[in-house]
């Protein structure tokens, strides 16, 4: 009886951490967007989301090399971000590959947006990453204005996006 009641009370306890655990990488549109701090594809130098801030608009989209709706995004981003100009800065962010694969990759696609590498994920994760691509916006102010959540991307959501853009 004392076993039971203590397995049950262990149980719980393990589902409130694991709740509470998982409700912080759930990123919402309004919250302050944590910062990116990660190495530029093409140097040893970091790309930094803090230097942004009260500069320009954060587009942010976490891909990988062999994502097929990446593929079909990444080419509305870079046309986008030819389109908008100065008042944004898009940055594509490769999840958990080698950098010279997603240097081939980049070259061999025309990749003309800043590339950083997340090689772990973990930014991935703190933006709440599951599904690829997952893309995100950051004002001027550092609070996150969209986020795709778990559902990748879907031919027409660049309408969308823009559509966000032009209000900031």
């Amino acid at each position: 009886m004392v076993l039971k009641l203590l397995i049950k009370a262990i149980s719980l306890t393990l589902l409130a951490i694991s709740f509470c655990l998982s409700a912080e990488s759930n990123l919402k549109v309004g919250d302050p967007a944590p910062p990116i701090s990660l190495f530029k594809l093409e140097s040893n130098k970091y790309f930094r989301s803090k230097d942004f801030i009260g500069e320009k608009h954060l587009v942010v989209s976490f891909f990988a090399t062999w994502c097929v709706p990446c593929a079909k995004e990444i080419p509305k981003l870079i046309e986008m971000s030819e389109e908008l100009g100065d008042e944004f800065q898009f940055v594509l962010v490769d999840v958990k590959e080698k950098r010279d694969a997603v240097k081939k990759h980049v070259d061999k696609k025309e990749i003309t947006l800043q590339v950083v590498l997340d090689k772990y994920g973990m930014v991935f994760e703190k933006f709440g990453g599951v599904v690829l691509p997952l893309l995100v916006v950051i004002d001027k102010n550092g609070k996150v204005t969209y986020h795709t959540g778990q559902k990748g991307y879907e031919e027409g959501d660049e309408l969308k996006l823009k559509k966000h853009l032009k209000t900031l």
